[in-house]
């Protein structure tokens, strides 16, 4: 049983005064002007105990008026907080009356589970009656030491819950030394785990471009009838084209009526030539829409049918992916090179088809493999 603060000196001392009173171990000899450290608050008070240390118990006494002169508690109130850290950086705090009215007195505090730290640290926020934070006696012990006899006493039960490091390197040593058979094979296992691991990665990467592979096929399977809806547009409008041509050159008799008309009427006679051109004119525009139409429906059913190959062939070429990844005849192949390449045609940037000039006559399904692999005769 040790009181581990004895006679040590707080990290702050150049901001307290007379601060080795406070662990000097002098605990009922202290009055209104002597016995006792103080700072001005908000002020803080941390001890090192220069090793993490095994902590049970931790208390301190806030002047509270019971020293030697007075026999009456002190109205007077102090609110604080009490925190403790491994490495002096990351403190946790294991209790605070910050929220609350405060009190005066001993303060003591039994850590229940197994605690390590090595800084201690309390840390003054108020004091009711005046500017200073009062501190008469403060001590870490590394068992339960003797009882205090105070009739002014607060005492409380803490579980601290915070990670040591020298505990978790004991219990790894412990564990080393033991030889305990779950570590047993445990490289070998590791092993496994990460091949394991490998190969659920490379299943979601196949599975990743299976649904590519659909969503490639799916969409040429839309242009497929696409196409086909352009190409009977274009049907359509060729017939219709055809009738309205040949009656243009078979049956229409406009012309001749023009003619006749201005023949009996002499006042049209200086209009026929105008009237034939409007005539002809008007033939020569319907005659060109109906071509730039049919041109149109052609574009478009030439676009969609290029896109239907591109979709087709790049669902082709991820399924031959997916077979280099799979088929154990591949097993010597660069396995993420394939799918680098696969993923490069998924991306890739797909003509229109709109135009001749947009056409691509590239091997996109040889592309996905490399050199090698295509030397390979499964």
């Amino acid at each position: 049983m040790a009181n581990l603060a004895a006679n040590k000196l707080p990290l702050e001392k150049d901001n307290w005064k007379r601060p080795e009173i406070a662990t000097n171990g002098i605990i009922n000899k202290y009055d209104g002007a002597n016995g006792y450290a103080h700072a001005n608050w908000p002020c803080v008070f941390t001890i090192d105990l220069e090793n993490e240390m095994r902590i049970s118990f931790i208390r301190f006494l806030l002047w509270d008026g019971l020293g030697t002169s007075q026999k009456e508690k002190d109205i007077r109130k102090y609110t604080f907080t009490l925190s403790i850290s491994s490495d002096g950086y990351n403190y946790f705090d294991i209790f605070s009356n910050k929220a609350d009215s405060g009190e005066n007195g001993w303060f003591s505090f039994k850590l229940l589970n197994e605690t390590y730290a090595r800084f201690v640290r309390l840390t003054g926020h108020y004091n009711t009656k005046n500017i200073a934070f009062h501190l008469i006696e403060f001590e870490i012990h590394d068992s339960e030491p003797y009882s205090i006899n105070s009739p002014n006493i607060h005492n409380y039960d803490i579980v601290t819950g915070i990670p040591s490091e020298k505990l978790i390197n004991n219990l790894i040593d412990r564990a080393i030394s033991l030889k305990s058979t779950v570590f047993e094979g445990i490289e070998s296992k590791l092993d496994k785990l990460n091949i394991a691991i490998s190969r659920s990665d490379e299943a979601f990467d196949q599975i990743e471009l299976i649904k590519q592979s659909t969503g490639f096929m799916e969409e040429s399977e839309s242009n497929k009838k696409r196409a086909q809806n352009w190409i009977y547009a274009s049907i359509g409008c060729f017939s219709i084209f055809i009738c309205l041509l040949g009656y243009f050159i078979f049956c229409d008799d406009h012309s001749k009526s023009i003619i006749t008309e201005s023949e009996k009427d002499e006042s049209l006679k200086q209009f026929t030539i105008y009237l034939l051109s409007a005539y002809y004119a008007t033939k020569a525009v319907i005659i060109s829409t109906f071509i730039f139409i049919l041109s149109w429906f052609l574009k478009n059913y030439r676009s969609e049918r290029h896109n239907y190959i591109v979709n087709k062939h790049k669902a082709m070429s991820i399924t031959m992916a997916i077979a280099v990844l799979t088929k154990s005849e591949y097993k010597n192949v660069n396995k993420s090179v394939v799918f680098e390449e696969a993923m490069n045609i998924i991306l890739s940037h797909q003509t229109s088809g709109f135009s001749k000039e947009e056409n691509s006559s590239s091997n996109i399904i040889n592309s996905v493999l490399p050199k090698e692999t295509q030397r390979i005769v499964p």
